[in-house]
């Protein structure tokens, strides 16, 4: 039987998407399409696969301190990513702040990630219409079934020169995070040894946007 390669998206709830390898090569869809048909899938109280007890089952966790960003504040956040699965995962954490293009100036954003992550450069997404600067960190290591990873911390100062109406302009999920994992062993068998590798192949940043 053909080989299914599993990518979870991991947020508030816990979607399965699937990979066919068809002789010996991907068969990926169009990921934009992918997640949205995932957000569909979420919003009916679906899959029936995927979750507690599963192969790849990833949680996030992060501080709980409620923290409010104001023009001359500073906020903080720091998350790692627990398998909660039955096996290893490779996983990457990504992360989505909206973007103003007046007032991003004013926004020192800063990232404190642990050696273990490779971290990619800003690409610009969309999210329902509204725009969004990505940042992804991917854990260079296979993370094993009921481990934590290491951490990344977000900080994020915002000057005071920032104005009520420039303030208006944000959503309250200013914010956001994901994290994307996958079942690593097929990849593995098709040549793709490193997380980054294997990851790139199933979830290639360029055209990424779990949001």
């Amino acid at each position: 039987m053909k080989r299914l390669f599993k990518a979870l998206l991991a947020g508030t709830c816990f979607v399965l998407v699937s990979f066919m390898l068809v002789n010996g090569t991907f068969a990926l869809p169009d990921l934009k399409e992918v997640f949205q048909a995932v957000v569909e899938l979420g919003t009916k109280g679906l899959p029936e696969i995927g979750g507690q007890g599963t192969a790849v089952h990833v949680a996030i966790q992060s501080d709980d301190e409620q923290q409010r960003l104001f023009p001359g504040g500073a906020v903080s956040k720091t998350s790692a990513v627990k398998n909660l699965g039955t096996g290893d995962v490779f996983f990457r954490l990504v992360y989505a702040i909206q973007y103003d293009a007046e007032s991003w100036k004013y926004l020192d954003i800063d990232f404190d990630a642990d050696e273990g992550f490779a971290r990619d450069g800003w690409k610009d997404i969309n999210v329902s219409g509204t725009k969004y600067k990505m940042m992804v960190f991917t854990y260079k290591e296979a993370l094993e079934a009921n481990e934590v990873s290491p951490k990344v911390k977000i900080s994020i100062d915002m000057d005071a020169a920032v104005n009520s109406e420039q303030l208006s302009r944000y959503r309250s999920d200013f914010l956001k995070i994901k994290a994307l994992a996958i079942d690593p062993a097929p990849f593995i068998e098709n040549g793709f040894t490193t997380a980054e590798a294997a990851l790139d192949k199933a979830l290639p940043i360029e055209t990424l946007n779990p949001f």
